[in-house]
């Protein structure tokens, strides 16, 4: 696998409002205990501290891992405060292309894409700008995401959350 084979250019998924009612609790420990490969105790404390926010990227995390087997640093990936993350993110990328992700975000005004994505083996590894209900890509961003597929060679997918039906 390259990272070429991560994921396609612009995908929708869609969620029932009736999964999404259940956020964060009690879906967010649920999620992080079906897939511990992707959220760890962090993220849930994210969930809990911003329970307005995040459902969107986790539900896209998971829609990667069944559509291609693919595991996703959710968000906050080039903060420091992560361990886990910073390891990871480390094996990933090199010191020159994360120095030129986060010359990018300033440059353009915005965060690195939501999800960074990756391999298993990590032989692959590309991003995910995530949107939900009600969020939409801004130029900014597109700029952003161009900038990273041309000075880093990598993919960057942009997916698309929709709630569907009326939450009882």
């Amino acid at each position: 696998m390259t990272s070429s084979d991560i994921g396609v250019r612009d995908t929708t998924i869609y969620c029932s409002s009736m999964v999404r009612a259940l956020w964060p609790s009690p879906l967010a420990e649920q999620w992080a205990a079906l897939y511990p490969d992707l959220f760890d105790a962090e993220d849930v404390r994210l969930t809990r501290t911003q329970p307005k926010n995040h459902f969107a990227e986790w539900f896209a995390a998971i829609h990667l891992f069944q559509r291609d087997g693919l595991l996703s640093l959710v968000e906050k990936y080039l903060f420091k405060g992560h361990p886990r993350k910073q390891t990871l993110l480390n094996r990933l990328l090199t010191p020159g292309q994360q120095s030129a992700l986060r010359e990018i975000s300033d440059q353009c005004g915005v965060q690195p894409p939501d999800l960074l994505v990756y391999s298993s083996g990590l032989s692959a590894v590309g991003f995910a700008e995530v949107k939900g209900p009600g969020d939409r890509l801004r130029e900014a961003q597109r700029v952003s995401h161009r900038a990273i597929e041309h000075r880093l060679e990598l993919p960057v997918e942009m997916i698309v959350v929709r709630i569907v039906g009326a939450a009882t």
